[in-house]
């Protein structure tokens, strides 16, 4: 067989990973809008239940029922930095849905640029020691 005789096949391949990943993705997206997390059982955040720290990821995932839900605002007060950076979420996703679907690779993306990885590591640090300040701050920034 020849090459091009492979490609429909390893496309229809992609195609339904694509379709798989759509599909889990919305599954938890739907947990996550329907369930609560501080009302319901989700998984803790151990370096806040040791240490009684704030890490750059507490409050996620009650950030992210509020976002599904359409209370920005409340999202934000969970955890800025996830409401913040909620579109480039989205955007990675769809970047990667569309590698999937077309074959073409995803390095093209602002995501792959090397100041935009260090960019994101550096406001994941400045959040996380910002956040456990102590003062008026610290207090805005925790969950």
């Amino acid at each position: 067989m020849t090459a091009t005789a492979l490609q429909p096949a390893v496309r229809r391949r992609l195609g339904w990973r694509a379709a798989g990943l759509v599909l889990a993705a919305s599954a938890l997206l739907f947990v996550y809008f329907r369930f609560d997390p501080s009302r319901y059982f989700f998984p803790k955040c151990p370096l806040y239940w040791l240490a009684g720290l704030h890490c750059p990821g507490c409050g996620t995932q009650r950030a992210l029922h509020a976002l599904l839900n359409g209370r920005w605002a409340e999202a934000a007060g969970h955890n800025l930095l996830a409401a913040a950076y909620t579109p480039v979420v989205l955007f990675g996703g769809l970047e990667r849905l569309r590698a999937e679907v077309t074959g073409q690779p995803r390095r093209a993306s602002f995501l792959y640029r090397p100041w935009f990885g260090w960019l994101t590591a550096a406001l994941v640090i400045v959040f996380a020691v910002l956040r456990n300040l102590p003062g008026p701050l610290g207090h805005w920034l925790a969950p």
